[in-house]
């Protein structure tokens, strides 16, 4: 019997078909998160009691900047003036979706676990700036996009939100589930002249 806490990304096909490629060290990796929850919270966060309670759940601060994001035992992306994705462990996502509904069930707020709905990929080495421009309009240049920066934009005709985790680089691209074999195929298919490998978490 499956275990019902294991998260398949459904692109195990893929992941067989570039399997050991390419052979060189690569100057890109791309790592398939699917160890990872996702929850959509949204929230006024002129609310002083709905910002406090979100915060006390989380044991860290929740992003008001425009295109920012907050690290602790989860990353917390800024998406709009009053939305932001929670990314966590995966065996962890149900039990903070449960508590941030409880803590901020006196507030106007929106709680839901949309991990079904998508996957988190991180691409890393010194040619991902260069790939990710082959179908990106985002400056993604150091002095513009530095560390800590997040945004949603367009890669490949898919919608994506990007956010700079290291100066590595290492970039966690979030996608819809319906739309990750394509951009996988895509990023192949961009990375191939500098060499990037497959692989998953």
């Amino acid at each position: 019997m499956s275990d019902p806490m294991t998260r398949h990304h459904g692109l195990e096909p893929f992941l067989g078909e570039v399997a050991g490629e390419p052979a060189a060290d690569p100057a890109a990796r791309l790592t398939i998160r699917g160890d990872l929850g996702h929850i959509n919270l949204r929230g006024n966060p002129a609310n002083a009691d709905f910002v406090a309670a979100v915060e006390e759940v989380f044991g860290q601060s929740l992003p008001v900047t425009p295109n920012t994001a907050s690290v602790g035992t989860h990353r917390v992306f800024w998406l709009g003036p009053d939305d932001w994705l929670v990314v966590t462990a995966a065996e962890q996502a149900a039990i903070v979706t449960g508590r941030l509904q409880a803590a901020t069930s006196e507030s106007h707020a929106s709680v839901n676990d949309i991990s079904g709905g998508q996957i988190a990929m991180l691409l890393e080495g010194s040619a991902a700036r260069s790939i990710l421009a082959k179908g990106c309009t985002l400056d993604l240049h150091a002095s513009v996009f530095p560390v800590g920066a997040c945004a949603q934009s367009g890669l490949a005709k898919a919608n994506v939100l990007l956010g700079l985790l290291d100066d590595a680089p290492t970039f966690m691209i979030v996608v819809r589930r319906s739309f990750s074999d394509y951009l996988c195929r895509w990023l192949a298919n961009a990375g191939g002249d500098a060499g990037i490998r497959f692989s998953e978490a």
